[in-house]
């Protein structure tokens, strides 16, 4: 039995599935290690069987030097988008490292089983929230939905490194004052309680303000823990589109 297979479409087949392969490698919410490998591996392969008649290898001279280009720029466009969700994403993590490293949680950090990294509780539970908002809200679609049309828009994965480079500086902006907008009612209420500390070490130096403040920063955070995490819902929503937006701007024609 044989089976006749158009090269065109095996051709693009293997263009979309690296353009894919290096995008979900990168990409929230596919790319935390809990997600396995071969999981991670089926979402790649069956994306790219959807796209592969999107990608028009016939656009290009394929020679040896002339493939092994396509290739690596396909992969270099699917970790530029997966890295501007990433990037996005991380805000709200930051968030929870921000209020973590003002209460003092920071010099306990754990390893986080979801990204397999030093985490303070915090920003663990910061991370988790997000990543529940992520799927909630469907932005696992709408993140799939946009590299979809970066496909049908720019099938050879033709970049703009100028414009990168300058998107990505606007999303670093954009990353820090999302986290501090997110953290902002815990930061002042621990700044506040700060300066009631200071003053009550002044008033009677004889008790122990370093033990007696991290149990009042801690009673402070987790009574106001509630006033942020109202804000994540809208904030995911706001950064996923914001990075899908992005990512559109980064693409030649």
């Amino acid at each position: 039995m044989q089976f006749a297979v158009d090269p065109d479409l095996l051709v693009g087949f293997c263009f979309a599935l690296v353009r894919t392969t290096a995008f979900v490698v990168i990409c929230p919410p596919f790319n935390i290690p809990a997600i396995p490998v071969r999981i991670r591996a089926g979402i790649a392969v069956a994306i790219s069987l959807s796209i592969a008649g999107h990608v028009d290898p016939g656009a290009i001279d394929l020679d040896t030097a002339a493939f092994v280009g396509a290739l690596l720029t396909q992969a270099v466009a699917g970790l530029a988008l997966g890295f501007i969700v990433m990037m996005m994403f991380s805000a709200i993590q930051s968030a929870g490292d921000l209020i973590d490293l003002q209460v003092g949680f920071s010099l306990g950090g754990v390893i986080d089983p979801l990204s397999g990294h030093t985490a303070a509780p915090i920003a663990r539970l910061y991370q988790m929230l997000g990543l529940a908002i992520l799927f909630a809200i469907n932005g696992h679609v709408l993140v799939v939905r946009g590299f979809l049309r970066s496909i049908e828009a720019v099938p050879m994965g033709n970049i703009d490194l100028g414009e990168l480079a300058e998107q990505l500086a606007k999303l670093l902006t954009v990353l820090l004052s999302s986290s501090i907008q997110i953290a902002l009612p815990i930061l002042a209420a621990l700044f506040c309680t700060e300066v009631a500390l200071g003053l009550l070490g002044k008033a009677a130096p004889q008790m122990n303000i370093l033990v007696i403040g991290f149990a009042v920063k801690t009673l402070v955070a987790f009574a106001l823990l509630a006033t942020t995490l109202v804000l994540l819902p809208g904030s995911t929503q706001s950064l996923l589109e914001r990075a899908v937006r992005t990512a559109g701007h980064i693409f030649t024609g």
